[in-house]
């Protein structure tokens, strides 16, 4: 059995790298045709002053440092892919003048747009007037592990792994030594590595590392396209000077008329993917379909362009020559990856695992050939399987309709542009292709008995779509990100197809149990699905609905606490700060992350405490692109405003603005010496910073501030601080009580908290999930496996059993061939009728037959030897139902409802607007089922018309005659409500000698009937029942029954042979 798990990117990606010097690197960079590192191309650019070129690189994969000194943090291990520079760690420093010399000082140039600003240009960014900084950090070597620990990176170069694997054994946990023993002398990671470290690989610097460029979406109407540019040119224009921010210089668009001036489509236009599935994702809106027109100057230098250059303007021909190898991808979702590798290299996994997702670059540009050799490669030596999409189709469905349409509806920011649903309805096309290529190479590789785990919003639809291929398959689907409340997901046009695609699962898991609430709810709504506890019943499928929160190894990150380089960060901070308080917050930059908010009540707490001035320190790290000039200017203000409040800024920040990621070592310092940790979000799936804080806080014990609209805080409720994010006034005052909280306090919610993270683990995640899977698909395999009725066998145990039950739902008017049956059967067995119908029809309907039971009002009332006795509970919730069905009444002209003893039956056959009978019904069963479930009283839908009674009558009714015959015990007191019985089975078959040893339950598959075929089904299995016989009729996907027939007349016939066999005895 194979594991087959199924992310937007493959955990490997090829890495295409070219011999090149500084000129030749400069042509490439002018040629247009590939992309380089940021580092290598910003290089480059100095050499070309009079080429403009679009610095941002969509698919950067240079690596400048060794994989086993660099562990990215769980929560956002791809984080790094968003910055478009150099990913080696900072000098010491480097890295505290990043974190001091924030540029708050009056007269600091003004940047609009803050860009990225990775570590390479740490020092530019952080520049201040005073330029000895400048010189002091221009001077420092670039950091290597070696500047702490001399014997760690002998061999950086990468020409003797071994040796660094030697070197590294009293520095790394065993995990990371098995990752390199591993990969000793490749340089690359195996596909069982520990993919929680940061996926950079040794380079050779004098290589250039490329990616092809993706081809840009065509435009299919000009209606729906260059909003954000537009926004972008007004934002440009409205731009003020604001002192924390510098200002990049930009050469002005416009026409030239330069003899080599071109007018070029310009498709540079991507952003770096980040780690999605760690909730961590981007919430920057591209340019839809990137046909912003711009002008390029290629004016060549001196002499014209080099032959060289005019050979490399075939980027196929480049691609189909440069030298390729498989490198760990920093791309897709770190967290997913890091849990598998864990359960792997612990052996909670002992089946392969086969990989499913894109390569992470365009396509389009790689030679066919090239491009079957790296999937070829990929296959045989790292168990990854790549879905080849074409780069149109890729980028419209990932950057259109996954970060534009779903990302921020999921997150509850509905997109408000009057042309979005033009958007959508295009943009769906990619999604649903890209889909499908994921659907096809899934069955393309799938065996019998695989599992196959799909992940995240991005595969929306694969579950369904393998279905149909694959109808017995073992499907599980979990979505990493939230999942928003019925009312924000109906606002997708597409909503029905997305949920079909989701429900193709055996099981969905969510984040947290209000997603997996949301979900059902959304599910009863849009698809009148029937949702009963965590079980969801559509097209005769059923999928189960449960939470399984993901966690990280918290056992791992505590023994890299322990290496060196954190140890000495850690020093480095204390002398920095000494006596200060440090609040430490970790964001990517985007309105969901809640950053404005956050420094507004920040700046509120110094206000109303100025004594805290100048003893606390926020220190806000954010990571990934900046593409909200509005949201900058936003934070700048107010970081500026807070920082004015110091008395002397040179002396002392209240806050460190750093917008760029850090080394896992000093991103491990700075948690464990900060003395509150802060997440502010909006709204996030599962926050993974904070578990790592946790961790790293094991000697502090500091407290921890969370938003109570991130899955984490279910999780940490009871150790944690709960704010609201939306409420700077109350945010202001936790900050305060978790500065003051005592030492015995804080380690009492630590504990918590901790306790919380280790039965959470990504251990128990993965084997939850798997665990879930195989379970719901055991349950639908055998719901949906019926056998023949055999009317021998049925025949020889009715002979062989003493007490013979029969309970028959038949919800038709009887023939007169069917009444004379029942009479023969009744004479000499107990038999039962039961329907939907009130008493009264059911007594016109079955009264010639005398000794016939009646079960009426599906199971809320029973006949016994002529008495009728009352199953239901109470019926006073009937007046408040009929009130909300008359609403629906008054929206759908046509439809009514009938009004019984214990149950109401809403009708909409007859409604004038058919076509907004589904969208009635699911609001109206939503609302029953929402405002009554502490009742007991649930809404379901049978045959078209919504049902709504009291849970389990026909369950409850099936007991209690059990109970009844089995002992014997005859009620005397009329019409009244039996006392509850022991549930307990043994209870119910126990009894006289003459106890029930034969039930025979027939009927068409119905919400009443099945409660009934899986009592019998279980105390059969369980012995406790000698014969049973759960037959059912019609059209049954999934049923408990075990026998099939095809219909009414078959059934009885054998019933006939039943009762003639009687006159024989």
């Amino acid at each position: 059995m194979t594991i087959i798990v199924a992310s937007l990117f493959l955990p490997f990606q090829p890495q295409f790298e070219v011999n090149a010097d500084q000129e030749q690197t400069a042509e490439l960079v002018d040629s247009k045709l590939v992309k380089i590192s940021g580092e290598q191309e910003a290089h480059a650019n100095k050499n070309l002053p009079d080429v403009r070129v679009q610095e941002t690189d969509a698919y950067a994969t240079a690596a400048t440092q060794p994989f086993l000194n660099s562990r990215t943090p769980l929560a956002l291990s791809s984080a790094a892919s968003q910055l478009n520079v150099k990913q080696g760690p900072l000098s010491s420093e480097q890295f505290l003048e990043n974190l001091t010399a924030n540029a708050t000082t009056a007269g600091t140039p003004v940047n609009p747009n803050l860009g990225v600003h990775g570590h390479a240009s740490a020092e530019d960014f952080f520049t201040t007037n005073n330029s000895t900084a400048i010189n002091n950090n221009a001077s420092s070597p670039p950091f290597s592990v070696s500047s702490i620990a001399p014997e760690i990176n002998a061999n950086v170069d990468g020409t003797d792994t071994m040796d660094v694997t030697a070197d590294l054994l009293d520095n790394v946990n065993k995990s990371l030594l098995l990752h390199s023993v591993l990969n000793s002398g490749q340089g690359v990671s195996s596909p069982n590595a520990v993919e929680g470290h940061t996926a950079t690989h040794l380079t050779n610097p004098n290589t250039t590392v490329i990616t092809p460029k993706s081809r840009a979406v065509p435009e299919s109407n000009p209606g729906v396209v260059n909003f954000d540019n537009y926004k972008e040119r007004r934002d440009s224009q409205s731009n003020s000077a604001f002192p924390s921010m510098k200002r990049v210089a930009s050469g002005s668009h416009g026409p030239s008329h330069l003899k080599y001036s071109q007018n070029a489509i310009d498709a540079a236009l991507e952003s770096d993917v980040i780690d999605d599935a760690d909730d961590r994702q981007n919430s920057e809106a591209e340019s839809d379909y990137e046909t912003d027109r711009k002008v390029h100057y290629n004016v060549p230098g001196f002499g014209g362009y080099s032959s060289t250059s005019k050979r490399l303007k075939n980027s196929l021909e480049i691609f189909s020559r440069v030298p390729w190898k498989i490198v760990p991808s920093r791309k897709g979702n770190g967290a997913l990856k890091n849990a598998i590798n864990t359960s792997i290299l612990e052996k909670d996994i002992k089946d392969g695992v086969k990989w499913v997702g894109t390569l992470g670059i365009p396509t389009d540009e790689i030679p066919v050939e090239t491009t079957k050799k790296i999937v070829k490669d990929l296959n045989e030596n790292y168990q990854s399987s790549a879905v080849i999409a074409d780069d149109v189709t890729f980028k419209g469905a990932y950057k259109n309709f996954c970060k534009q349409i779903l990302w921020p509806t999921l997150h509850y920011q509905i997109p408000d542009n009057p042309n979005s649903k033009a958007f959508e309805d295009h943009s769906w096309n990619y999604f649903q292709r890209l889909n499908q290529y994921f659907a096809e190479k899934i069955v393309s590789i799938y065996e019998d008995g695989d599992i196959v785990w799909v992940h995240d919003y991005h595969l929306m639809l694969v579950p369904g779509m393998v279905r149909q291929k694959l109808p017995n398959a073992k499907i599980g689907f979990f979505l990493h990100v939230s999942f928003p409340s019925s009312e924000v997901f109906r606002c997708f046009a597409q909503r029905e197809n997305m949920l079909e695609g989701i429900l193709g699962a055996n099981f969905v898991g969510f984040q947290t149990a209000e997603y997996a609430r949301h979900f059902l709810t959304t599910a009863n709504l849009l698809l009148t699905a029937d949702v009963s506890g965590d079980h969801l019943r559509y097209k005769g499928k059923v999928v189960s609905v449960k939470s399984t929160p993901i966690g990280i190894d918290a056992f791992d990150l505590a023994n890299q606490l322990l290496t060196d380089p954190v140890t000495k960060w850690r020093q480095l901070i204390r002398q920095r700060w000494a006596g200060k308080k440090l609040i430490v917050c970790r964001d990517q930059f985007d309105k969901i992350r809640g950053l404005h908010k956050k420094l507004l009540a920040y700046e509120r707490f110094l206000r109303e405490n100025p004594d805290y001035i100048e003893k606390v320190v926020l220190i806000q790290i954010c990571i990934g692109k900046s593409s909200d000039p509005e949201l900058e200017r936003k934070v700048m203000v107010v970081v500026d405003r807070i920082n004015s409040l110091s008395i002397s800024i040179s002396v002392s920040q209240p806050v460190v603005f750093l917008h760029q990621d850090l080394d896992f070592a000093q991103y491990l310092a700075l948690s464990s010496e900060a003395d509150l940790f802060l997440i502010n979000t909006f709204r996030e799936g599962m926050n993974l910073t904070c578990h790592e804080f946790i961790v790293c806080s094991r000697e502090k014990n500091s407290p921890l501030l969370i938003s109570e609209f991130t899955g984490s805080a279910e999780l940490l409720k009871d150790g944690a601080i709960l704010i609201n994010p939306w409420d700077t006034r109350h945010l202001a005052k936790c900050i305060k009580i978790g500065l003051e909280m005592p030492l015995d306090e804080r380690k009492r919610r630590w504990k918590i908290m901790m306790k919380s993270l280790i039965n959470n683990d990504s251990t128990n995640w993965i084997m939850s999930n798997l665990q879930a899977i195989e379970h719901c698909w055991e349950f639908s395999k055998e719901s949906s496996t019926l056998f023949s009725l055999s009317s021998e066998e049925l025949a020889s145990e009715y002979q062989s059993a003493s007490n013979k039950l029969f309970i028959l739902k038949i919800s038709e008017p009887p023939s007169p061939r069917m009444l004379a049956i029942l009479r023969e059967l009744s004479s000499r067995c107990t038999v039962y009728i039961m329907n939907t119908f009130s008493k009264t029809t059911l007594e016109n309907l079955y009264g010639r037959v005398g000794n016939l039971g009646l079960i009426a009002e599906g199971g809320a009332y029973v006949r016994l030897n002529g008495t009728w006795y009352s199953i239901v509970d109470h019926v006073d919730w009937l007046e408040e139902v009929t009130k909300i069905l008359d609403t629906k009444i008054e929206r759908l002209p046509g439809s009514y409802y009938k009004l019984a003893d214990s149950m109401v039956r809403f009708h909409t056959e007859n409604a004038e607007d058919q076509d907004r009978v589904a969208s009635v019904i699911g609001e109206a069963m939503t609302h029953i089922n929402t405002l009554f479930a502490d009742r007991g009283i649930h809404a379901y839908v049978h045959k078209n018309i919504l049902f709504v009674q009291q849970k389990e009558l026909s369950l409850e009714t099936t007991k209690f005659i059990l109970k009844f015959h089995n002992s014997g015990k005859v009620y005397n007191t009329g019409h009244s409500t039996p006392s509850k019985h022991n549930n307990e089975m043994s209870a119910m078959f126990s009894g006289q000698s003459d106890t029930i040893d034969f039930i025979c339950v027939a009927g068409s598959t119905s919400p009443t009937i099945e409660p009934i075929f899986k009592l019998v089904k279980d105390a059969t299995l369980a012995g406790n029942l000698r014969y049973g016989h759960t037959i059912v009729y019609g059209d049954a996907p999934s049923t408990y029954a075990r026998e099939h027939t095809s219909g009414w007349n078959e059934l009885f016939n054998i019933f006939q042979d039943l009762a003639k066999s009687n006159e024989r005895q």
